[in-house]
């Protein structure tokens, strides 16, 4: 989870700073501009100023894995970036089109063309049409500066051509969203959102703002009124950078806090559950302990009196397996399977209990053909009309994937028992959607010590099936208290992060405000400390 909400702030702030590059060739453009009111340079400074407007829009951008609905609507940002980007990629290239190379060397002056800066990160929501044309368009742009730089001889341009080059490469990277919908899981894992084609992209973009950037902060630094207003903004802007990723990061991390409490709870509520589960089960024995024909039947060892009553309530309650045994632990009847009596229980904990006037219950886990099946148990003395024990109910329930599919239904939670540390029923699925990861070790040292050899509760961050999740853990304990498996509910780390989406996106959008307005003040402020050196 804080990976991408590292790479999220990493996005906001490469676009910040690729804004204030692109603002700064504009203002380069304008106050060489104002000397000599030159026409045709208008198409470049308009095209530089909607380029800074399309990197701050697409600064506010989030992954759409990480937000479930954006507060500017489907599509709005993108469109808005493509339309500010390829209006701003046409003009500069007109601009390039339309000024005559310089014959010889010259002087280099304020209205040297400059280089384009586009986009470097991904546009999942962008038609995929329009997603080709921003590395068409700035190749052919690169080409427009290489040209310049080497026939017109304007040698102070190499540097503008190789970021141009380096921007064709990070919107080449950038394509891979286009591929985001993919079937094969190789493929999407290279071009999946925070994936290493969509990191390499940005980290093109930023190698292409250093470049773009000391070349135009290197003319814009040499006159004194210019360089207080660019300290000033690039100040402001560094400032709001930090306070933005100081303020979400404590915004998730208070998320992450209320999340792992919760579950906590949860847990607690889950295991009280489990506890009903256990009282119910006791109760419904009970009454059947109290049945006069199961009374009658065991007392006579009668199979026949035994047979429908057991097979009956078995079916009625939904139990998993419902055993009659006598005095001496020899089973009488098996309401599962009315076949198979006249084995012995008596080494049964839970049976010799039952034998000796108690109603218990436990949680048993038992081997099974994948994985250990976690069960809850319960028993009860049948007693005749003297009040004589003579003999026991021992009733079976297990706790399956039915079972907790039923709570997963009820509270939206990620539910998974183990017995032992192996994994006997989840309600996680794997990739595929259908397959269940039954059988998996939990391998984790400081949870199965923890659980299984303190007994004490856990909760934190961990990792089900390779997926970062925060969950809570509850040990199952057998009727001696012993801890025999566990149980879990989970919440994935990117739920936490969707969570606090929205609060991101609006957080940057009214950062990126902020930082539009200070441009004002910085300007004016320049301006006086500038006259009041005059």
């Amino acid at each position: 989870m804080w990976l991408q909400f590292l790479l999220e702030n990493i996005h906001f702030a490469i676009n910040i700073l690729a804004a204030l590059v692109t603002f700064a060739v504009f203002w380069l453009y304008t106050d060489a501009w104002l000397g000599k009111k030159n026409f045709k340079d208008l198409t470049l400074i308009l095209g530089f100023f909607l380029l800074s407007i399309s990197f701050l829009i697409h600064a506010v951008f989030i992954e759409s894995s990480l937000l479930t609905s954006s507060i500017f609507g489907a599509n709005i940002n993108s469109i808005a970036t493509s339309a500010t980007r390829i209006i701003a990629l046409t003009l500069i290239l007109i601009s390039q089109v339309t000024t005559s190379l310089q014959k010889k060397p010259a002087k280099l002056k304020a209205n040297t063309t400059p280089a384009l800066l586009g986009i470097g990160a991904t546009f999942a929501l962008t038609p995929p049409h329009l997603q080709i044309l921003f590395p068409l368009l700035t190749t052919i742009v690169s080409f427009f500066y290489l040209r310049r730089a080497t026939v017109g001889l304007e040698d102070h341009l190499k540097p503008v051509t190789l970021s141009f080059f380096l921007l064709s490469i990070s919107e080449l990277l950038a394509l891979s969203s286009l591929f985001a919908n993919t079937n094969n899981i190789q493929i999407y894992k290279l071009v999946a959102p925070f994936g290493p084609l969509w990191i390499a992209s940005h980290l093109v973009l930023t190698l292409t703002t250093i470049v773009l950037g000391k070349w135009v902060f290197g003319y814009l630094l040499k006159r004194f009124q210019t360089q207080l207003f660019m300290f000033f903004t690039t100040g402001i802007v560094l400032i709001f950078l930090i306070i933005t990723v100081a303020f979400t990061g404590l915004l998730l991390k208070n998320l992450q806090d209320e999340t792992t409490k919760r579950l906590e709870t949860d847990a607690k509520v889950l295991n009280f559950a489990l506890n009903s589960k256990k009282s119910e089960l006791l109760s419904d024995i009970q009454v059947f302990a109290q049945n006069p024909q199961i009374t009658q039947g065991t007392a006579e060892k009668d199979q026949i009196k035994l047979a429908s009553s057991t097979q009956d309530f078995l079916l009625a309650k939904k139990l998993t397996s419902l055993v009659v045994v006598s005095e001496t632990g020899q089973v009488l009847m098996r309401g599962e399977d009315k076949e198979r009596f006249g084995d012995s229980l008596s080494d049964n904990p839970l049976v010799k209990r039952g034998l000796l006037e108690q109603s218990l219950t436990s949680v048993v886990t038992k081997d099974g053909p994948i994985a250990p099946l976690v069960t809850v148990e319960a028993v009860t003395p049948i007693k005749n009309e003297e009040s004589q024990i003579i003999g026991a109910v021992l009733g079976t329930s297990i706790i399956d994937n039915a079972f907790v599919d039923g709570i997963k239904s009820a509270t939206g939670l990620e539910i998974s028992t183990y017995g032992e540390n192996q994994l006997s029923a989840t309600t996680l699925v794997a990739t595929d959607k259908k397959s269940r990861a039954i059988g998996i070790k939990e391998e984790n040292k400081k949870i199965t010590q923890n659980l299984l050899v303190s007994g004490e509760n856990y909760n934190g961050p961990v990792e089900i099936l390779n997926t970062p999740y925060f969950a809570a853990y509850v040990p199952l304990k057998d009727v001696d208290n012993t801890p025999v498996g566990m149980i879990s509910v989970a919440k994935e780390q990117i739920g936490v992060l969707k969570t606090a989406g929205r609060s991101i996106e609006l957080t940057f959008f009214i950062t990126v405000i902020l930082m539009v307005l200070s441009v004002i003040p910085s300007n004016f402020i320049a301006r006086y400390l500038t006259n009041q050196l005059k």
